[in-house]
């Protein structure tokens, strides 16, 4: 895979989004870009408040179904001229036809991206801190205990300061439109609800924040304000690369994680 121009690399903020829908500057939204892989994370500025939740089950129903307008994705960028095109090789939304494909005007550390397959225009400011080492990993999840297999990726990429961890749910979800009109199926128990929101996609700072590894934005909110990995972990992961396996306790029993560059 050809790596993306150098002037793509570091975490981008969305400034405003102009669509058929009109203008958005609310949404908190954040790109991340590595050589090859790419990380992006969109969450509604009205979305509930879940301080003092521990987990999807502390929410309510109403709650759950407010997460379902959230978004992210991440996977291979490609670029030819001025055209870039994100491949989403997990998506927190329901699979798409359409493509994600835009026009990039750049102007120093702003970009200006002009949709061809559907009419927008989004502006984006680099953040500072955001260049210079990166790091793109992958991995697989399956579950130890009696020898069944959780067909489960991810991805952890960093820029400079900035990280994004993405963790795709266990089951794809099925086409629709969006997540949140796929949640208002009637006959969806909530244990079928929480597996389809059970997709992490969390972002944060390595070093600059209140700790090592600080989750500052999450799908999963009340992932936030904690610490992504132990130092020890992290130290594991960092020192081994692609050759690390993590194994550690969840309700569904011992998950490996197999880590690959």
């Amino acid at each position: 895979m050809t790596p993306v121009p150098d002037h793509y690399l570091g975490v981008w903020q969305r400034l405003s989004l102009e669509s058929a829908a009109g203008v958005d500057t609310a949404t908190r939204v954040y790109w991340l870009q590595t050589p090859v892989l790419h990380a992006d994370i969109r969450v509604p500025s009205n979305r509930p408040d879940c301080r003092g939740k521990h987990g999807l089950r502390d929410l309510t129903l109403n709650e759950l179904k407010q997460l379902a307008r959230q978004q992210g994705f991440a996977g291979i960028t490609q670029v030819t001229g001025d055209i870039c095109e994100w491949y989403r090789h997990i998506d927190y939304q329901p699979p798409s036809s359409g493509r994600d494909i835009g026009r990039m005007t750049f102007n120093a550390d702003r970009i200006v991206e002009d949709g061809l397959e559907s009419s927008y225009r989004e502006v984006w400011q680099r953040l500072p801190d955001s260049t210079g080492a990166n790091i793109a990993l992958r991995f697989a999840e399956e579950l130890a205990s009696g020898g069944c297999a959780v067909p489960r990726k991810g991805y952890l990429v960093a820029s400079g300061d900035y990280f994004i961890f993405v963790r795709d749910r266990v089951a794809p979800l099925p086409k629709s439109p969006s997540l949140a009109l796929l949640l208002e199926t009637p006959t969806l128990t909530q244990d079928q609800i929480i597996a389809m929101l059970d997709c992490e996609i969390s972002f944060g700072r390595r070093l600059g924040g209140g700790m090592l590894w600080e989750i500052q934005l999450s799908t999963l909110p009340f992932r936030e304000g904690r610490a992504l990995f132990s130092e020890a972990e992290w130290t594991l992961i960092a020192k081994h690369g692609g050759n690390t396996v993590q194994q550690f306790d969840t309700v569904h029993g011992v998950i490996t994680r197999r880590w690959s560059a």
